[in-house]
């Protein structure tokens, strides 16, 4: 399956539910834990640095979840493009306050409302890891 990164420069820890129920589904779903790697990272320096080493390895991201937080940040969102731009072939979705205004012209990204509950995870996680292998196949870009 490949890494999963989970990025939280904002409100570090704040992703620990969600790490936990991806590790739950992961182990529901086969052996997909098997070659699965999580990882979490409290800066964008930390995750800057360990995608850099994945990538230089060959080895490109299955998921990368960005959490917003309650107040999306220039430097977060500046992140964001970056990831986008650079990684199109990994899932990356990104968690977003409920009053977050997203723009509709953005084709290919993939967005959550927080709060998630773990059903609504599960139901991102079947989207993005099973059902479309890669961001470019994807049938729909949100949920």
């Amino acid at each position: 399956m490949g890494h999963i990164f989970f990025i939280s420069p904002s409100s570090p820890g704040s992703l620990d539910r969600l790490c936990q129920w991806t590790f739950r589904w992961l182990l529901e779903h086969g052996d997909l834990a098997e070659d699965s790697t999580l990882y979490t990272c409290n800066s964008i320096e930390d995750a800057t640095n360990l995608l850099e080493s994945a990538l230089i390895i060959g080895q490109s991201p299955a998921l990368i979840i960005l959490d917003h937080a309650d107040h999306p940040r220039e430097e977060n969102l500046k992140f964001s493009k970056v990831l986008h731009d650079g990684i199109p072939e990994s899932w990356i979705v990104e968690l977003v306050p409920d009053d977050m205004p997203l723009p509709k012209d953005e084709a290919g990204l993939f967005w959550v409302r927080r709060p998630v509950s773990e059903e609504e995870w599960s139901a991102t996680l079947q989207q993005v890891l099973l059902r479309n292998g890669s961001p470019q196949w994807a049938a729909r870009n949100d949920l």
